[in-house]
Protein backbone atom coordinates (compact mmCIF):
# COMPACT_ATOMS: atom_id res chain seq x y z
CA UNK A 1 0.00 0.00 0.00
CA UNK A 2 1.87 3.54 -1.11
CA UNK A 3 1.01 6.34 1.45
CA UNK A 4 1.60 9.88 0.64
CA UNK A 5 5.53 10.85 -0.11
CA UNK A 6 6.09 7.20 -0.82
CA UNK A 7 8.51 8.13 -3.88
CA UNK A 8 7.71 6.45 -7.14
CA UNK A 9 9.52 5.46 -10.47
CA UNK A 10 8.78 8.91 -12.00
CA UNK A 11 11.12 12.12 -13.05
CA UNK A 12 8.02 13.87 -12.78
CA UNK A 13 7.83 16.10 -9.81
CA UNK A 14 5.52 18.25 -8.08
CA UNK A 15 5.43 21.09 -5.00
CA UNK A 16 1.68 21.58 -3.29
CA UNK A 17 0.64 24.43 -1.42
CA UNK A 18 -2.09 24.67 0.92
CA UNK A 19 -1.89 20.79 1.30
CA UNK A 20 -4.10 20.66 4.07
CA UNK A 21 -4.37 16.72 4.87
CA UNK A 22 -2.95 15.15 1.37
CA UNK A 23 -5.82 15.27 -1.05
CA UNK A 24 -4.15 16.48 -4.05
CA UNK A 25 -1.37 14.41 -3.47
CA UNK A 26 -3.05 11.25 -2.93
CA UNK A 27 -4.21 11.90 -6.85
CA UNK A 28 -1.22 13.21 -7.94
CA UNK A 29 0.61 9.80 -7.00
CA UNK A 30 -1.83 7.96 -8.29
CA UNK A 31 -0.86 9.88 -11.78
CA UNK A 32 3.16 8.91 -11.02
CA UNK A 33 3.78 12.17 -9.63
CA UNK A 34 6.67 12.23 -6.74
CA UNK A 35 5.72 15.02 -4.24
CA UNK A 36 8.82 17.18 -3.51
CA UNK A 37 7.04 19.39 -0.82
CA UNK A 38 4.29 20.18 0.49
CA UNK A 39 2.94 23.42 2.65
CA UNK A 40 0.34 24.54 4.71
CA UNK A 41 -0.52 27.12 7.40
CA UNK A 42 -2.55 24.82 9.87
CA UNK A 43 -0.49 22.72 11.68
CA UNK A 44 -2.74 20.06 12.61
CA UNK A 45 -2.95 19.42 9.08
CA UNK A 46 0.72 19.19 7.99
CA UNK A 47 0.51 16.39 11.75
CA UNK A 48 -1.78 14.63 9.42
CA UNK A 49 -0.33 14.71 5.99
CA UNK A 50 3.35 13.67 7.90
CA UNK A 51 1.16 10.69 9.90
CA UNK A 52 0.30 9.09 6.56
CA UNK A 53 3.20 9.97 4.52
CA UNK A 54 6.41 7.78 4.35
CA UNK A 55 8.48 10.80 4.73
CA UNK A 56 7.43 14.30 6.39
CA UNK A 57 7.83 16.47 3.78
CA UNK A 58 4.67 18.85 4.67
CA UNK A 59 6.00 21.84 6.47
CA UNK A 60 3.82 24.34 8.28
CA UNK A 61 3.96 27.43 6.64
CA UNK A 62 2.37 30.65 6.04
CA UNK A 63 2.94 31.52 2.65
CA UNK A 64 1.98 35.23 2.97
CA UNK A 65 4.96 35.58 5.03
CA UNK A 66 8.21 37.12 4.21
CA UNK A 67 10.05 34.10 6.27
CA UNK A 68 7.36 31.83 4.57
CA UNK A 69 8.32 32.91 1.23
CA UNK A 70 11.96 32.25 2.06
CA UNK A 71 11.49 29.26 3.50
CA UNK A 72 9.84 28.01 0.17
CA UNK A 73 12.37 29.14 -1.96
CA UNK A 74 15.57 27.95 -0.02
CA UNK A 75 13.61 24.36 -0.35
CA UNK A 76 13.59 24.56 -4.24
CA UNK A 77 16.65 25.50 -4.47
CA UNK A 78 17.67 22.22 -2.05
CA UNK A 79 15.61 20.41 -4.29
CA UNK A 80 15.41 21.60 -7.68
CA UNK A 81 12.86 22.04 -10.96
CA UNK A 82 9.48 20.67 -10.66
CA UNK A 83 6.89 19.55 -13.23
CA UNK A 84 3.81 20.52 -11.37
CA UNK A 85 2.94 23.27 -9.22
CA UNK A 86 -1.01 22.61 -7.16
CA UNK A 87 -2.42 24.50 -4.63
CA UNK A 88 -5.70 24.31 -2.64
CA UNK A 89 -5.97 27.64 -1.60
CA UNK A 90 -8.50 28.43 0.92
CA UNK A 91 -11.73 29.07 -0.37
CA UNK A 92 -13.74 30.47 2.95
CA UNK A 93 -13.62 34.20 1.51
CA UNK A 94 -14.88 33.31 -1.80
CA UNK A 95 -17.87 30.46 -0.43
CA UNK A 96 -21.31 31.95 -0.47
CA UNK A 97 -22.23 29.05 1.30
CA UNK A 98 -20.49 30.90 4.67
CA UNK A 99 -20.37 34.21 4.06
CA UNK A 100 -24.00 34.76 2.53
CA UNK A 101 -22.50 37.47 0.52
CA UNK A 102 -19.37 37.78 -1.67
CA UNK A 103 -15.86 38.79 1.09
CA UNK A 104 -14.28 41.50 0.40
CA UNK A 105 -11.97 41.36 3.60
CA UNK A 106 -11.69 37.38 3.91
CA UNK A 107 -7.73 37.63 4.89
CA UNK A 108 -7.53 34.24 3.21
CA UNK A 109 -8.57 35.50 0.15
CA UNK A 110 -4.91 36.75 -0.15
CA UNK A 111 -3.53 33.67 -0.25
CA UNK A 112 -4.63 33.13 -3.66
CA UNK A 113 -3.66 35.99 -4.61
CA UNK A 114 0.44 34.99 -4.04
CA UNK A 115 -0.01 31.72 -6.23
CA UNK A 116 1.43 33.76 -9.59
CA UNK A 117 4.03 35.28 -7.36
CA UNK A 118 5.07 31.16 -6.56
CA UNK A 119 4.87 30.33 -10.52
CA UNK A 120 7.37 32.75 -10.98
CA UNK A 121 9.62 31.24 -8.34
CA UNK A 122 9.07 27.17 -9.36
CA UNK A 123 8.43 28.00 -13.52
CA UNK A 124 6.66 24.85 -13.15
CA UNK A 125 5.64 23.71 -16.69
CA UNK A 126 2.06 23.16 -15.19
CA UNK A 127 0.17 24.63 -12.35
CA UNK A 128 -3.29 23.66 -11.09
CA UNK A 129 -5.37 25.48 -8.99
CA UNK A 130 -8.59 24.28 -6.81
CA UNK A 131 -11.21 26.75 -5.19
CA UNK A 132 -15.44 27.08 -5.21
CA UNK A 133 -17.24 27.62 -8.30
CA UNK A 134 -18.09 30.81 -6.63
CA UNK A 135 -15.01 32.73 -7.35
CA UNK A 136 -15.86 33.16 -11.00
CA UNK A 137 -18.75 35.45 -9.27
CA UNK A 138 -16.19 37.20 -6.52
CA UNK A 139 -16.46 41.01 -6.58
CA UNK A 140 -18.17 40.53 -10.35
CA UNK A 141 -15.50 38.63 -11.82
CA UNK A 142 -12.77 40.49 -11.30
CA UNK A 143 -10.86 38.30 -8.35
CA UNK A 144 -10.92 35.62 -10.90
CA UNK A 145 -9.80 37.55 -13.97
CA UNK A 146 -6.93 39.04 -12.09
CA UNK A 147 -5.66 35.44 -10.75
CA UNK A 148 -6.15 34.62 -14.35
CA UNK A 149 -3.97 37.32 -15.89
CA UNK A 150 -1.20 37.29 -13.84
CA UNK A 151 -1.01 33.37 -14.31
CA UNK A 152 -0.25 34.25 -17.84
CA UNK A 153 2.42 36.66 -16.91
CA UNK A 154 3.61 35.96 -13.37
CA UNK A 155 7.11 37.43 -13.34
CA UNK A 156 9.71 38.41 -15.04
CA UNK A 157 12.50 37.15 -17.62
CA UNK A 158 9.77 36.18 -20.22
CA UNK A 159 7.79 34.01 -18.54
CA UNK A 160 4.49 33.36 -19.75
CA UNK A 161 1.50 30.53 -19.83
CA UNK A 162 -1.76 29.71 -21.42
CA UNK A 163 -4.27 29.50 -18.76
CA UNK A 164 -7.91 28.45 -18.84
CA UNK A 165 -10.27 27.13 -16.22
CA UNK A 166 -13.30 24.86 -15.56
CA UNK A 167 -16.31 24.23 -12.68
CA UNK A 168 -16.11 20.22 -12.26
CA UNK A 169 -18.98 17.97 -10.06
CA UNK A 170 -16.85 15.32 -8.87
CA UNK A 171 -19.62 13.14 -8.38
CA UNK A 172 -18.25 12.84 -12.19
CA UNK A 173 -15.36 11.39 -11.57
CA UNK A 174 -16.31 8.68 -8.65
CA UNK A 175 -17.01 10.66 -5.62
CA UNK A 176 -20.02 9.69 -3.96
CA UNK A 177 -20.84 13.58 -2.96
CA UNK A 178 -22.02 16.03 -5.91
CA UNK A 179 -19.36 18.92 -4.94
CA UNK A 180 -18.91 21.91 -7.60
CA UNK A 181 -15.20 22.97 -7.79
CA UNK A 182 -13.25 25.39 -10.43
CA UNK A 183 -9.96 24.05 -11.95
CA UNK A 184 -7.05 26.85 -13.31
CA UNK A 185 -5.06 24.80 -15.39
CA UNK A 186 -1.66 26.90 -16.80
CA UNK A 187 0.53 25.21 -19.25
CA UNK A 188 4.25 27.19 -19.83
CA UNK A 189 4.33 29.10 -23.24
CA UNK A 190 6.29 26.06 -25.77
CA UNK A 191 5.84 23.17 -23.56
CA UNK A 192 2.70 21.56 -24.32
CA UNK A 193 -0.56 21.42 -25.74
CA UNK A 194 -2.34 20.45 -22.48
CA UNK A 195 -6.29 21.45 -22.06
CA UNK A 196 -8.56 21.13 -19.39
CA UNK A 197 -11.24 18.10 -20.38
CA UNK A 198 -15.22 19.22 -20.85
CA UNK A 199 -17.04 19.34 -17.30
CA UNK A 200 -19.74 16.98 -18.52
CA UNK A 201 -23.46 17.61 -17.96
CA UNK A 202 -25.06 18.26 -14.72
CA UNK A 203 -26.81 16.10 -12.41
CA UNK A 204 -28.19 17.99 -10.00
CA UNK A 205 -31.72 17.66 -11.85
CA UNK A 206 -31.54 13.98 -11.75
CA UNK A 207 -29.92 13.66 -7.81
CA UNK A 208 -33.47 15.80 -7.08
CA UNK A 209 -35.93 13.46 -8.57
CA UNK A 210 -34.31 10.72 -7.15
CA UNK A 211 -33.83 12.27 -3.65
CA UNK A 212 -37.78 13.05 -4.15
CA UNK A 213 -39.46 11.30 -6.63
CA UNK A 214 -39.78 14.31 -8.88
CA UNK A 215 -39.92 14.31 -12.80
CA UNK A 216 -36.67 12.22 -14.31
CA UNK A 217 -34.90 14.31 -16.68
CA UNK A 218 -35.06 12.32 -20.47
CA UNK A 219 -31.98 13.64 -20.99
CA UNK A 220 -29.89 12.40 -17.76
CA UNK A 221 -31.82 9.20 -17.88
CA UNK A 222 -28.94 7.23 -19.07
CA UNK A 223 -27.33 7.82 -15.61
CA UNK A 224 -29.63 6.09 -13.86
CA UNK A 225 -27.91 2.50 -14.59
CA UNK A 226 -24.65 4.02 -14.16
CA UNK A 227 -25.68 4.94 -10.30
CA UNK A 228 -27.42 1.72 -9.85
CA UNK A 229 -24.51 -0.61 -10.61
CA UNK A 230 -22.03 -0.88 -7.83
CA UNK A 231 -19.57 -1.77 -10.05
CA UNK A 232 -19.71 1.35 -12.18
CA UNK A 233 -17.23 3.41 -10.68
CA UNK A 234 -18.73 6.22 -13.10
CA UNK A 235 -20.82 7.79 -10.35
CA UNK A 236 -20.96 6.16 -6.55
CA UNK A 237 -23.81 6.06 -4.45
CA UNK A 238 -24.01 7.13 -0.79
CA UNK A 239 -24.68 3.20 -0.27
CA UNK A 240 -22.11 2.39 -2.42
CA UNK A 241 -19.78 4.74 -0.38
CA UNK A 242 -20.88 3.63 3.46
CA UNK A 243 -22.40 -0.11 3.43
CA UNK A 244 -19.35 -1.88 4.06
CA UNK A 245 -18.46 0.38 7.45
CA UNK A 246 -18.92 -0.46 10.96
CA UNK A 247 -22.48 -0.39 12.54
CA UNK A 248 -22.38 2.53 14.58
CA UNK A 249 -24.78 4.72 17.38
CA UNK A 250 -23.68 7.87 18.21
CA UNK A 251 -21.10 9.40 20.71
CA UNK A 252 -18.95 5.95 19.88
CA UNK A 253 -15.41 6.31 20.83
CA UNK A 254 -12.51 6.11 18.81
CA UNK A 255 -11.29 2.02 18.15
CA UNK A 256 -10.23 -0.21 15.32
CA UNK A 257 -13.19 -2.24 13.91
CA UNK A 258 -13.97 -4.91 11.88
CA UNK A 259 -15.65 -3.86 8.71
CA UNK A 260 -19.69 -4.95 8.84
CA UNK A 261 -19.08 -6.71 5.64
CA UNK A 262 -17.28 -7.67 2.26
CA UNK A 263 -17.09 -4.89 -0.03
CA UNK A 264 -19.73 -4.28 -2.09
CA UNK A 265 -18.62 -1.90 -4.77
CA UNK A 266 -15.97 -1.03 -6.76
CA UNK A 267 -15.56 2.27 -4.47
CA UNK A 268 -15.22 0.24 -1.40
CA UNK A 269 -12.88 -1.88 -2.61
CA UNK A 270 -10.71 0.99 -3.74
CA UNK A 271 -11.06 3.19 -0.68
CA UNK A 272 -10.00 -0.12 1.50
CA UNK A 273 -6.75 -0.82 -0.61
CA UNK A 274 -4.24 -3.98 0.51
CA UNK A 275 -7.62 -5.52 2.78
CA UNK A 276 -6.27 -4.30 6.34
CA UNK A 277 -9.18 -6.18 8.49
CA UNK A 278 -9.86 -3.19 11.08
CA UNK A 279 -10.66 0.61 10.17
CA UNK A 280 -10.17 3.38 12.10
CA UNK A 281 -11.68 6.76 12.44
CA UNK A 282 -14.92 5.20 14.15
CA UNK A 283 -15.93 7.98 16.35
CA UNK A 284 -18.77 9.68 16.05
CA UNK A 285 -20.46 13.01 17.97
CA UNK A 286 -23.04 12.95 20.78
CA UNK A 287 -26.06 14.81 19.15
CA UNK A 288 -28.96 15.92 21.11
CA UNK A 289 -32.34 14.13 21.79
CA UNK A 290 -34.27 17.16 20.41
CA UNK A 291 -32.04 16.70 17.23
CA UNK A 292 -32.81 12.93 17.21
CA UNK A 293 -36.43 13.31 17.62
CA UNK A 294 -36.32 15.51 14.07
CA UNK A 295 -34.55 13.19 12.14
CA UNK A 296 -37.58 10.32 13.15
CA UNK A 297 -39.56 12.21 10.90
CA UNK A 298 -37.10 12.68 7.80
CA UNK A 299 -36.39 10.41 5.11
CA UNK A 300 -33.16 9.70 3.73
CA UNK A 301 -32.67 12.36 1.37
CA UNK A 302 -34.65 14.88 2.64
CA UNK A 303 -34.18 17.83 5.66
CA UNK A 304 -35.82 20.56 8.00
CA UNK A 305 -38.57 21.48 5.26
CA UNK A 306 -39.61 17.83 5.22
CA UNK A 307 -41.07 17.67 9.11
CA UNK A 308 -44.31 17.93 9.85
CA UNK A 309 -45.34 21.40 11.12
CA UNK A 310 -46.16 19.70 14.50
CA UNK A 311 -43.21 18.32 15.32
CA UNK A 312 -40.60 21.46 14.75
CA UNK A 313 -40.40 21.87 18.49
CA UNK A 314 -39.50 25.13 17.98
CA UNK A 315 -37.57 24.93 14.60
CA UNK A 316 -37.48 28.25 12.64
CA UNK A 317 -38.63 27.62 8.90
CA UNK A 318 -35.08 29.81 8.34
CA UNK A 319 -33.46 26.87 9.31
CA UNK A 320 -35.07 24.91 6.38
CA UNK A 321 -31.91 23.75 4.91
CA UNK A 322 -30.74 22.27 7.93
CA UNK A 323 -30.65 18.54 8.83
CA UNK A 324 -30.30 17.20 5.53
CA UNK A 325 -30.14 13.27 5.25
CA UNK A 326 -28.23 11.58 2.66
CA UNK A 327 -30.27 9.34 0.75
CA UNK A 328 -28.81 5.78 0.26
CA UNK A 329 -28.80 5.64 -3.68
CA UNK A 330 -27.76 9.36 -4.33
CA UNK A 331 -24.02 10.66 -3.78
CA UNK A 332 -24.52 13.04 -0.76
CA UNK A 333 -24.94 16.77 -0.76
CA UNK A 334 -21.25 19.10 -0.64
CA UNK A 335 -20.19 18.30 2.75
CA UNK A 336 -19.05 21.22 4.95
CA UNK A 337 -16.53 21.18 8.03
CA UNK A 338 -18.92 20.46 10.35
CA UNK A 339 -19.93 17.33 11.42
CA UNK A 340 -23.94 17.86 11.45
CA UNK A 341 -24.07 19.31 7.75
CA UNK A 342 -25.60 16.14 6.88
CA UNK A 343 -26.82 12.48 8.64
CA UNK A 344 -26.89 9.38 7.76
CA UNK A 345 -29.34 7.86 5.74
CA UNK A 346 -30.23 4.55 7.89
CA UNK A 347 -29.84 5.48 11.50
CA UNK A 348 -30.53 8.96 13.56
CA UNK A 349 -27.07 9.92 13.98
CA UNK A 350 -24.02 12.27 12.21
CA UNK A 351 -21.41 10.13 10.59
CA UNK A 352 -18.40 9.21 11.86
CA UNK A 353 -14.85 10.67 10.91
CA UNK A 354 -14.48 7.63 8.37
CA UNK A 355 -17.59 8.13 6.97
CA UNK A 356 -17.06 11.63 6.56
CA UNK A 357 -13.55 10.80 4.69
CA UNK A 358 -15.10 8.45 2.63
CA UNK A 359 -17.52 10.62 1.10
CA UNK A 360 -14.81 12.94 0.23
CA UNK A 361 -12.84 9.90 -1.77
CA UNK A 362 -10.01 9.62 0.59
CA UNK A 363 -8.98 5.98 1.44
CA UNK A 364 -9.25 4.22 4.93
CA UNK A 365 -5.34 3.91 5.44
CA UNK A 366 -5.68 7.53 5.95
CA UNK A 367 -5.40 7.91 9.52
CA UNK A 368 -7.08 10.46 12.04
CA UNK A 369 -5.43 9.49 15.38
CA UNK A 370 -6.65 11.63 18.40
CA UNK A 371 -3.61 12.09 19.57
CA UNK A 372 -2.80 14.21 16.77
CA UNK A 373 -6.35 15.84 16.37
CA UNK A 374 -9.33 15.99 17.88
CA UNK A 375 -12.71 15.08 16.16
CA UNK A 376 -13.85 18.40 15.45
CA UNK A 377 -10.26 19.59 13.78
CA UNK A 378 -10.83 16.01 11.69
CA UNK A 379 -14.05 17.03 10.38
CA UNK A 380 -12.64 20.44 9.94
CA UNK A 381 -9.83 19.09 7.49
CA UNK A 382 -11.69 16.70 5.50
CA UNK A 383 -14.63 19.29 4.70
CA UNK A 384 -11.34 20.75 3.37
CA UNK A 385 -9.91 18.23 1.35
CA UNK A 386 -9.48 18.09 -1.98
CA UNK A 387 -11.10 15.05 -3.20
CA UNK A 388 -7.95 12.90 -4.42
CA UNK A 389 -10.39 11.06 -7.51
CA UNK A 390 -11.32 14.62 -9.03
CA UNK A 391 -7.26 15.47 -9.13
CA UNK A 392 -6.85 12.10 -10.63
CA UNK A 393 -9.65 12.26 -13.33
CA UNK A 394 -9.33 15.68 -14.54
CA UNK A 395 -5.44 15.82 -15.04
CA UNK A 396 -4.84 12.10 -16.36
CA UNK A 397 -7.76 13.79 -18.77
CA UNK A 398 -4.99 17.12 -19.03
CA UNK A 399 -1.74 14.70 -19.41
CA UNK A 400 -3.75 12.37 -22.34
CA UNK A 401 -4.55 9.60 -20.24
CA UNK A 402 -7.58 7.67 -18.98
CA UNK A 403 -6.98 8.56 -15.08
CA UNK A 404 -9.45 5.35 -14.84
CA UNK A 405 -6.26 3.36 -15.61
CA UNK A 406 -3.82 4.41 -12.80
CA UNK A 407 -6.31 3.14 -10.10
CA UNK A 408 -4.76 -0.39 -9.02
CA UNK A 409 -7.12 -2.80 -8.86
CA UNK A 410 -5.47 -3.63 -4.88
CA UNK A 411 -6.72 -0.25 -4.10
CA UNK A 412 -3.93 3.00 -3.52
Amino acid sequence: MRKIGTPAATTLQAIELCCGLGGISLGLRELGFGIQRAYDSWDKAVRIYNHNSSDPIASVCDLLSREGRQKVADDFRRDGEIELLAAGPPCQGFSILRNGRNNVDNPHNKVLAAMPDYVALFRPRLVLIENVPTLAFHQGGTTLRSVLERLESPGPRGLRYRVGYEVYDTALFGVPQTRRRILILAVRHGSGKEHLPSPGPDLRPLYTALRHGGAMPAELSSFVGMLKDPEDFSLTSARQALSDLPELGEAQHEEPRLYRSEPASAFQRLMRGAGQPLVSGTRTPEIRAETRSRLRHIKPGGCARHIPAKYLNGLSRRFGSAYRRLHPDVPSTALSTKYDCVYHYEHERSLSVREYARLQGIPDHIDFPESLVCRRSAYEMIGNAVPPLLIQGVLGSVLSLDGKKFIPAGGW
